[in-house]
């Protein structure tokens, strides 16, 4: 738990490992997500995702470890562990060790990406899905990946604080965060905003998807056009994520001259706040102004995702 600018544990919810596109081809790669070193590896197109260190000595499994038939073996003494993390065989033993099991991380692909759910507590599964809203029939126009010295509610934040639209992003006026539904783990914006670009301003009308604590799915119709945005936010460590957006089209041709040039303006913006996030301060009681109540309300949301270990 972070002892500094933020008084938050890691949150507990569903988080990219990757994108799908750009899942390691080894056998077994290492991962830092979660404030730990992971090991993903994959046999017969099944994938797991565990702890990294070998629970008899403490090798790591994604330095030197390898797949042999359909289990993961220890470089060190080559212990092997089957897809569900428990130890199956020892070669200089009669039988394996029961008491040696890898920690795994339940998986799931959604909207492009390679999800895991983390839990402080092992014991924990999955609360809630992740839907699928990505149409197949998109088509990628545009990423791009920050790795921030901050944690994922000081980014999420930044959707319902539409007064540094104007002071930061040089948006012409403030626009209202507009209608905001809450179910559970998700929340869903609907608002109206004007986007700065190249090509001019690019009014669009907005739904926001909060998916839980790391993930986001955001439309923009702009023109009578759909410019998707998958977002995702991945805790490292307790101070550091890894952020990501993946942009979409509706296959138009008008959404594929609009999307590259608005795409760009939102990493444009993202880029402007990242020295923000890196050195602000969370206030949990801030001196807000009368039209920033969605603040207040976006952290009791969120609010929902931390637990102590």
């Amino acid at each position: 738990m972070s002892t500094t600018r933020f008084p938050f544990p890691l949150p507990y919810g569903w988080f990219t490992v990757t994108r799908l596109d750009e899942v390691p081809l080894d056998p077994v790669s290492t991962h830092r997500l979660f404030g730990r070193d992971l090991v993903l590896w994959q046999v017969d197109g099944e994938r797991r995702l565990v702890d990294a260190h070998c629970p008899h000595l403490g090798a790591h499994l994604g330095v030197g470890g390898r797949v042999e038939g359909r289990c993961l073996v220890c470089p060190f003494h080559e212990w092997s562990y089957g897809l569900d993390g428990a130890n199956v065989a020892i070669p200089y033993a009669d039988k394996p060790n029961r008491r040696a099991r890898l920690r795994s991380y339940p998986l799931a692909e959604r909207n492009g990406s390679l999800l895991a759910w983390y839990h402080p507590d092992p014991s924990v599964a999955p609360i809630y899905e992740v839907p699928q809203l990505l149409p197949t029939e998109s088509v990628l126009v545009h990423r791009f990946d920050r790795e921030l010295g901050t944690v994922w509610q000081e980014v999420a934040e930044n959707s319902v604080d539409m007064a540094h639209f104007v002071s930061v992003h040089g948006t012409a006026q403030m626009a209202s965060v507009g209608q905001m539904t809450v179910d559970g783990p998700f929340r869903t914006v609907r608002s109206e905003q004007t986007f700065t670009s190249s090509k001019g301003d690019l009014p669009a009308i907005l739904t926001s998807r909060s998916l839980g604590a790391g993930q986001g799915y955001v439309t923009f119709e702009l023109f009578g056009h759909t410019v998707i945005a998958v977002s995702s936010t991945t805790p490292v460590e307790d101070e550091r994520c890894l952020q990501r957006f993946t942009f979409h089209t509706d296959g138009s041709d008008v959404a594929a001259k609009i999307a590259p040039a608005f795409a760009a303006e939102v990493e444009r913006q993202f880029d402007q706040d990242i020295p923000i996030w890196e050195t602000k301060a969370y206030l949990p009681v801030p001196a807000l102004a009368p039209s920033e109540k969605p603040v207040t309300e976006f952290r009791r949301w969120a609010a929902q995702f931390y637990v102590e270990a």
